[in-house]
């Protein structure tokens, strides 16, 4: 390498050398299946070594590091990044992409491990450095290359939910009039902090539908992570084995428990008394009660429960979710004994009626913590006047959430923000976004519900709030 003075330019000097490029592009089906995604999809897609973890952006056949075979393993990545390196070309020539001077940064992209090299404009040349966010801007007309991503540009700046919580006085309680036990009608408490939970597995989403649903105990972390650094004060856990089944095993659901606190610790961990199909009501309970979380689900309803395509009305899973008056009674009562607060589950106008008639034996303790769902086939699907009238069905001290699965999502999540209640998100209940888009996991989604609440002008509540609006200590 040997510098020189530029004439002209007597205060700088050109220093000549190579910028290593730590990547290579792959032509065939490889090279083919990541320009045309960028090209008909507007997205960047990277492959994942199923051995190593690591994700390689632009996509290759093998692992570099064990050599295995990669070349089908696609998974989407971010189109944002940061800056690692740069060059400033400061001459012209009938190859290059742009006429100089410009930028050339090696940008990482957020969900891949290895970086490459791109252009970057929208911002002057003494304003570019290593650290920097960036985000993708994709071309107007197609070039069939990697032109098709036109340029970076710096990403815009968002303050963090976190940030923003941290500017506002915490929410309190107010001791409010005796009602008689009637639910207090009228305008809804738009500065009652909302509570936004992800689901983030379910028993039933698996990595051949959308790969970033997490099967092992350090995915479920990581993705809880994720998904309260995005706003989420609680997640809701199905637990998995390895190869994605559901399981009832104690010392799986603990490990997930547990690597998720240790990621986290201060987020809500709801787990599932559903657990999955074919469970016994015992290998259902007995891990609650093992674990004792601060929260854990209670179904109310016995129903019909699958899957169902739901243009032709074809079922391809089909059985009765049993959820017995002593079941929901027994599981009320163990979950109040020790310790776990029910959030009870209600399908339909029904269940609810069948968790208060129960409740007349005193097991519930305020505030009850009711979550509506919408939906499931077998289940109702989400009509507005439906929710006003499940929401005017409940006890004057009780909160309510919504979650609903597919194209019902963001409607009643919606919904319930407007009329003072909280919402839940996540792959257990759609992977999608509401531009048809897949999900990059439920972190994505969880955003989509602070922007709700953000335009709402409703505050996302932290932990701290979220445990002292369910009436629940930290663990």
């Amino acid at each position: 390498m040997t510098t020189k003075q530029m004439k002209g330019f007597e205060d700088s000097y050109v220093v000549e050398g190579r910028m290593a490029l730590p990547y290579t592009y792959f032509a065939g089906r490889v090279g083919s299946k990541f320009i045309t995604t960028i090209r008909d999809q507007k997205k960047i897609m990277g492959v994942k070594c199923p051995t190593c973890n690591v994700v390689y952006l632009p996509p290759r056949q093998v692992c570099d590091k064990d050599f295995t075979d990669i070349r089908d393993k696609w998974v989407d990545v971010s189109n944002t990044g940061t800056v690692s390196n740069f060059t400033v070309v400061r001459y012209d020539d009938k190859h290059l992409p742009r006429k100089a001077p410009f930028v050339l940064a090696l940008i990482k992209l957020d969900g891949a491990d290895t970086p490459f090299m791109h252009i970057l404009e929208e911002c002057e040349i003494v304003e570019v450095k290593i650290g920097m966010k960036v985000e993708a801007v994709f071309a107007k007309e197609t070039t069939n290359t990697i032109l098709d991503i036109d340029h970076f540009k710096p990403a815009a700046e968002r303050i963090s939910v976190h940030e923003i919580n941290a500017t506002r006085k915490q929410w309190v309680p107010v001791d409010e009039p005796d009602t008689q036990g009637k639910r207090k009608g009228g305008k809804p408490d738009m500065s009652k902090p909302v509570i936004i939970t992800a689901a983030l597995s379910g028993a039933a989403t698996m990595k051949n539908q959308i790969s970033s649903v997490p099967y092992t105990p350090a995915e479920f972390a990581e993705e809880a992570y994720k998904c309260w650094k995005a706003g989420a004060a609680m997640v809701h856990v199905h637990a998995r084995e390895d190869a994605g089944m559901a399981t009832h095993e104690h010392a799986r659901i603990k490990a997930t428990y547990d690597a998720i606190k240790d990621k986290c610790p201060d987020i809500i961990i709801c787990l599932t008394s559903a657990v999955g199909m074919g469970k016994t009501a015992e290998q259902r309970l007995s891990q609650i009660v093992a674990i004792k979380p601060e929260v854990a689900s209670l179904n109310t309803n016995s129903m019909n429960f699958g899957i169902v395509d739901r243009k032709t009305g074809k079922v391809f899973i089909d059985y009765v979710f049993e959820n017995t008056f002593t079941m929901v009674q027994d599981f009320g009562k163990a979950m109040e004994e020790n310790g776990v607060k029910p959030e009870i589950e209600c399908y339909d106008m029904g269940g609810l009626d069948n968790a208060m008639l129960i409740g007349r034996q005193g097991i519930f303790t305020d505030p009850m913590n009711f979550n509506f769902v919408w939906g499931v086939a077998g289940g109702q699907a989400f009509r507005a006047e439906s929710f006003i009238a499940m929401m005017n069905a409940l006890p004057a001290k009780a909160n309510f959430t919504t979650c609903g699965v597919g194209t019902d999502q963001f409607p009643c999540i919606m919904q319930s923000c407007i009329l003072g209640g909280h919402m839940r998100v996540g792959l257990e209940d759609n992977i999608k976004m509401p531009n048809g888009d897949l999900a990059k996991g439920s972190y994505e989604q969880v955003e989509v519900a602070v922007a709700i609440a953000n335009n709402l002008g409703r505050p996302v509540a932290t932990t701290d709030e979220a445990r002292l609006i369910m009436g629940i200590k930290k663990r």
